[in-house]
């Protein structure tokens, strides 16, 4: 490396042989967009050793969207990280200490427990009804409803097997893969009502997987028209699993059991998702604590 001049865009290219070897091919998607979109348009044709911290900000900074702001430093750090390691270079990180913007508040949009009863029963007889189902009665990733296989199901008790995930490619390719952590690999049980309306969709098939012919792709546009259809236009298929858990959580599910059928390697995404917006959460606590003031008032008044 002694007196050779290395761009950002030759470390850039060189990361991707081993990235490639080791990530889905919908997550490289994801880093190839961003690398396309923010990264080397900036940083391209600098040499690593003059990039300055203050552009690295200044750069975050202009970014329209937190969220892709987030995404294209996440890449930066990762080529920076890569080049010092891989080829012990001495050099500055510019991306330590940058500061990302504010991510406004997200209200994720979900469905009452009326409309997802409502829901299903409009869907019948659509070609993606039993995914829908899926998502709603287990709280399923998009791509865990579209990975189900006719075989992943026990028609006797309801136990179902999710092992895998669908997704489209940027290209329009299909492309399946084992789930996304080891604690996504689970087994979840139908509740009564989904069971009897699956074995009703199922007929003769024994295997083959549930959305049938369609793609992801075709599944979320086609769901999307549908709702829009009978009023219900705001809630998206991810929607339905923010639903799910929203009405666990309010119901007064543990954090732990919920998190655990969701597929997370730990509580804090449940925590940060849904239990802010859940007020049923907030009024347990309240009532809780304004239980314990009126004993105290009680018993101040009765020593009084």
């Amino acid at each position: 490396m002694k007196g050779k001049k290395w761009t950002f865009f030759s470390f850039a290219s060189s990361i991707w042989p081993p990235k490639v070897k080791k990530c889905r091919q919908n997550t490289l998607d994801g880093y190839i967009s961003a690398i396309r979109c923010h990264v080397l348009p900036k940083w391209g044709e600098r040499e690593l050793t003059d990039i300055r911290r203050k552009e690295v900000q200044e750069w975050v900074d202009s970014i329209a969207t937190a969220g892709a702001a987030t995404k294209a430093l996440k890449m930066l750090q990762q080529v920076f990280r890569w080049a010092i390691k891989t080829f012990e270079l001495e050099i500055f990180d510019p991306t330590q200490g940058v500061e990302l913007p504010a991510r406004p508040i997200y209200r994720r949009e979900v469905m009452t427990a009326k409309e997802i009863a409502y829901m299903p029963r409009e869907a019948v007889g659509k070609p993606w009804e039993a995914n829908i189902i899926l998502a709603v009665a287990l709280g399923l990733r998009p791509s865990e409803a579209l990975g189900v296989d006719w075989s992943d199901i026990d028609w006797r008790s309801g136990w179902v097997h999710i092992q895998r995930g669908c997704h489209t490619l940027q290209s329009g390719e299909t492309v399946e893969y084992p789930c996304k952590t080891r604690l996504s690999d689970r087994y979840l049980k139908l509740p009564r009502w989904a069971l009897v309306r699956l074995r009703q969709i199922r007929g003769q098939r024994r295997r083959g997987r549930v959305r049938g012919n369609l793609t992801p792709r075709q599944v979320y546009t086609q769901y999307k028209r549908f709702l829009k259809s009978i009023g219900l236009g705001r809630c998206s298929i991810e929607g339905l699993r923010h639903s799910w858990a929203t009405l666990a959580i309010a119901s007064g599910a543990a954090i732990a059991d919920v998190s655990v059928a969701m597929g997370h390697t730990t509580t804090r995404m449940v925590i940060e998702h849904y239990m802010m917006s859940t007020r049923a959460v907030s009024k347990r606590a309240t009532d809780a604590a304004g239980k314990a003031i009126e004993e105290g008032l009680e018993a101040y008044a009765m020593a009084a």
